[in-house]
Order: C-alpha cells, then sequence, then structure tokens
C-alpha cells in the first residue's frame, strides 16, 4: 500500500501544479469547462473498462494460472486477453470519434446553449485517443501487481503529470493556445505511460509479444465475468457524471467540481486505491491457496490502514475546504470567488471521502470470490439514490448539491457491501476494531479543533491574493501541525502504541 501510495502522493503533488498551472491558463468559465469535458471523457472509459470492469474479472484469473500453472501458462493467458482488449478499443475510439457530438451533448447539457458545445467536440476527438492507450496501461499494470510489481504500475501515473508540466511550462508559453496544447498533451502521456509499463514487463521476463485475437472459452469467462463490472463500474462513473452534467447548467459548475474534486481524490487515490489494488491480488492468492482466514485479516488490515490515514483527511477538508482551495487555486483567470465556490463543493465532497475508500477496500473480498454481480447490484442501487437526489440538491446548493449527492450514494454502497460481505462471513473483523475506529474519529475531530483555530490564526495570510507561495507555505506548515496533532492523539487514545503501528504495516 506504502509503495502504490507513494508514488500516487508523488503523482497527486505534480498533479497540483498541473491543476494549478491549468486553473491559471483557463480559469473556471467557458473554457475550463471545455477542458473538463474533453479530459474527463476519456478518463470516464478508462475507469471504467481499464481499471473497474476489467481488473476485478482479470487479476483472480491470471492470479489463479500463476499458482496452479506457472508463469508461462498465466502470460499466454493475459496475451490473448491484451489482443482481444485491442480490438475492442481500437472499435470503441473509432464510434467515438465519429459520434463525439450527440455524445458530449448528452454529457454537458448547458454546452448547446452558450457555445461551449464545438470547442469541446474537437478537443474530445483529440483527447478520446487516450482511452487507447490507459486502457492498456491498466492491463499491463493488472499483470504486474498480480505478480507483486507494484512500483511501476503506480509510477505510470506519475509520468501522466510529467508531461503535462512540461507542456504547461515549455510549450503553452510559446503557443498561447492553452487548449490545443493540453488536448495534444493527452495523447503524448498515453504513449509514455504505456512505454512505461511495458518495459517493465520485458525487463521481468513477462511474456507479451501480440497475439492475433481469438474469443475462447478463456476470454468467454473473462467476459463473463466483466458484464456486472462494466454495468457496476459504468453506473458508478455514471453517478459521477449526472453530477457534472446537472452541474454544466451552471456556467464554471463543471470546473468548481473538477478542481474541488482533485483535492478529494488526494485521499481516494492515497488510500483507497492503493489498499484495493493491494488487496486483490492478495486476497486472490490467499483463497487460491484455501487460507481464507489469511484473506479475512487482509482485508481488515487494509480497513484499519485505510481509515487510520482517511479520516484526518476528511476532517481537514471539512473544517477548512475553502482555505484549502483558495490556497492552491487561487490567481490567474481563477478567481477569489471561484475559490469560496470550489470550497463549499470541497466540503460536500468530504463527507463521502472515507466511503468511497472503504468501498475500494470491500470490493474485492467479492472480486476474488469472482463474484461481480453482487457489487453490481449495490452500486445500481447507489446510482438510483444519487439520480433522486442530484437535482433538488443541486437546486438547493449549486454545485455543491452535486458533490453531496454522490457522497451520500457512496454511504449507501458502502453500506451494503459491509452487509453483503458479512452475509457471506466474510467480514473478519478482530477485536477492539470500532472501539479503534472511534478513537481515530475522535482524534481527528480533535485534529481538526486545531487545524481550525489556526486557520482563524493565519486568514489573512491564507487569503492573501495573487501571494501563492506565502499562502502554500502557510497550509503546508498548518497540514504538518495538524499531522504531528493527529498522531499524538492516536497514540495518546492507544488506538495503536508505536510497536502495534510498525507491526500493522510491516510488509508481509
Amino acid at each position: 500500500m506504502f509503495t502504490v501510495g507513494g508514488f500516487t502522493l508523488m503523482s497527486r503533488l505534480l498533479g497540483f501544479v498541473r491543476d494549478i498551472s491549468i486553473a491559471s491558463y483557463i480559469g473556471a468559465g467557458a473554457m475550463g469547462d471545455v477542458w473538463v469535458a474533453a479530459f474527463r471523457l476519456p478518463n470516464l472509459f478508462r475507469r471504467i473498462f481499464g481499471e473497474g470492469a476489467f481488473n476485478s474479472a482479470f487479476v483472480p484469473m491470471y492470479s489463479r494460472r500463476l499458482e496452479e500453472d506457472g508463469d508461462e501458462i498465466a502470460d499466454l493467458f493475459a496475451r490473448r486477453v491484451i489482443s482481444v482488449m485491442s480490438v475492442i478499443l481500437i472499435t470503441l475510439f473509432i464510434l467515438c470519434f465519429i459520434f463525439m457530438e450527440p455524445v458530449i451533448r448528452v454529457m454537458n447539457w448547458g454546452f448547446a446553449e452558450d457555445g461551449r458545445l464545438e470547442p469541446a467536440v474537437n478537443a474530445s476527438r483529440v483527447t478520446i485517443v487516450y482511452l487507447i492507450f490507459i486502457c492498456l496501461v491498466a492491463a499491463f499494470s493488472a499483470i504486474l501487481n498480480s505478480r507483486r510489481v507494484f512500483g511501476a504500475p503506480a509510477f505510470a501515473y506519475v509520468v501522466l503529470n510529467i508531461i503535462f508540466i512540461a507542456a504547461l511550462f515549455i510549450i503553452i508559453p510559446r503557443t498561447g493556445d492553452p487548449l490545443k496544447v493540453l488536448t495534444w498533451t493527452v495523447v503524448v502521456a498515453g504513449v509514455c505511460q504505456l512505454s512505461v509499463v511495458v518495459v517493465a514487463c520485458i525487463r521481468r521476463g513477462i511474456k507479451i509479444a501480440p497475439r492475433l485475437p481469438v474469443v475462447d472459452d478463456d476470454i468467454k469467462r473473462l467476459g463473463i465475468l466483466m458484464a456486472p463490472g462494466l454495468v457496476s463500474a459504468g453506473i458508478q462513473q455514471i453517478n459521477l457524471v449526472i453530477g457534472q452534467t446537472v452541474a454544466s447548467l451552471q456556467l464554471g459548475g463543471q470546473s468548481l467540481i473538477y478542481y474541488s474534486d482533485r483535492i478529494n481524490q488526494l485521499p481516494l487515490g492515497l488510500i483507497g486505491m492503493a489498499a484495493g489494488v493491494v488487496l486483490l491480488p492478495e486476497i486472490s492468492r490467499n483463497l487460491r491457496a484455501g487460507d481464507s482466514g489469511a484473506a479475512k485479516s487482509s482485508m481488515a488490515k487494509g480497513m484499519e490502514i485505510s481509515m487510520l490515514l482517511c479520516l484526518p483527511a476528511m476532517v481537514a477538508m471539512l473544517v477548512i475546504p475553502r482555505e484549502i482551495m483558495f490556497a492552491i487555486f487561487e490567481g490567474g483567470k481563477f478567481k477569489p470567488e471561484d475559490a469560496i465556490q470550489a470550497g463549499w463543493v470541497l466540503c460536500a465532497f468530504a463527507t463521502g471521502t472515507p466511503a468511497y475508500v472503504l468501498a475500494k477496500v470491500l470490493q474485492p473480498g467479492y472480486f476474488a470470490h469472482e463474484n461481480t454481480k453482487t457489487p453490481m447490484k449495490f452500486t445500481i442501487a447507489s446510482a438510483v439514490v444519487n439520480m433522486l437526489l442530484c437535482w433538488p440538491l443541486f437546486k438547493l446548493l449549486g454545485a455543491a448539491g452535486c458533490a453531496l449527492a454522490t457522497s451520500v450514494a457512496g454511504w449507501v454502497n458502502v453500506g451494503l457491501l459491509w452487509f453483503g460481505l458479512r452475509g457471506m462471513d466474510f467480514l473478519g473483523l478482530p477485536k477492539g476494531f470500532f472501539s479503534r475506529l472511534g478513537r481515530m474519529l475522535l482524534s481527528a475531530s480533535l485534529m481538526g479543533a486545531v487545524v481550525w483555530g489556526l486557520s482563524l490564526y493565519a486568514h489573512d495570510w491564507i487569503f492573501a491574493a495573487g501571494q501563492r507561495v506565502s499562502r502554500l507555505s502557510v497550509l503546508g506548515v498548518m497540514v504538518l501541525i495538524g499531522v504531528i496533532v493527529y498522531f499524538l492523539f492516536i497514540f495518546a487514545t492507544r488506538v495503536f502504541t508505536i510497536s502495534e503501528l510498525k507491526k500493522v504495516l510491516r510488509r508481509g
């Protein structure tokens, strides 16, 4: 988790540099909305086909072959899968390119009314190429993760932000056309990311030579397992799309959701994604070896570590959301009022952050059993909740209402996943789990009170327009103090002793 989380932290920090620069060039208005729409579409397919449905079906099947049949048979299966996957992705790209205008029109209701539709369609026809590269990145990453190689797949996302930063600081100042440069940068980044994981596979002797695509029994089995995952991942992304679509009715609404969600994604990426990436192959191996006790223990440990790290992040985003958004993004075309509005959106997202982290920890319990249908049903239920809440909350709270609807839907999903695992007798919680969780929440709340007090004292520095370096320095000091205070309370309330924490975090 910390290998993946460390590289994810590096990626997120570079991502903040990227997004701060993008915000300065295009702001939170019409051009910002166009960019968000163009970048969101390939990422949507990546989350549905690459990380969601594909991983949940492929990793247990590949891991079983590694355990039972050896590397050569497992790699042959992977090559067949990637060949078929490539054909599907190229076909999907062609269809999206041809029908891009109706796709953008449906996903962005407000664009046709004020001139945002045409530039969004043109930009999306470039960025959609990224779906081919990034889904293949996810496939090769799944192979590496199943072999307990986590560094290269996680570093691939660092490469994305390095390419973006180079374009922002070197190319855009020379061209003066930020939107065009950003769209083509997505394509270049995809090629570079794919190169990283392919080279990592070759260096470890994984045979990845392409084969003619053939739909055999294994591919059919994978397709059957993927089908519920496709629906589940698709609906989960529809939750987000619904919010963005409704928010498009407010000029700049999509940009506000995008930039605030970038902050919200920090704990989700560092903790939730890292836990999910590590737990799925680990639990799958445990089950194939007939050791269900070890599988339950891995999941319980994942929940404890995830909540230990997630709860203080949630509290911080609840108590100082406007300060965070203003300190990081205000400047250039991203105005102070944009930062303040984005702060309220971040606050709404933060209420659901633990839910999305826990979902990433709980879902491998189903996927490792090759059960993709049950999470699909739960995701459908949460999507219905989101659809029912999104419009009325938007009318009441604007873009923040869309974020709040997503958070509520996330908690519904987690509740269903939790009780479903209990029904399967696969939720082996250690003694004192809930007591420890309560003390974590108390420690995070006390830390939040300290951070809120610091924000009052540092108000004038944080809200100093045009002084980003000093603002970020003050925010960084507050974060550092918050982390220290939180772990002091963790040790004081005996959530963990230092020796216990070392034992929990020790690999293996």
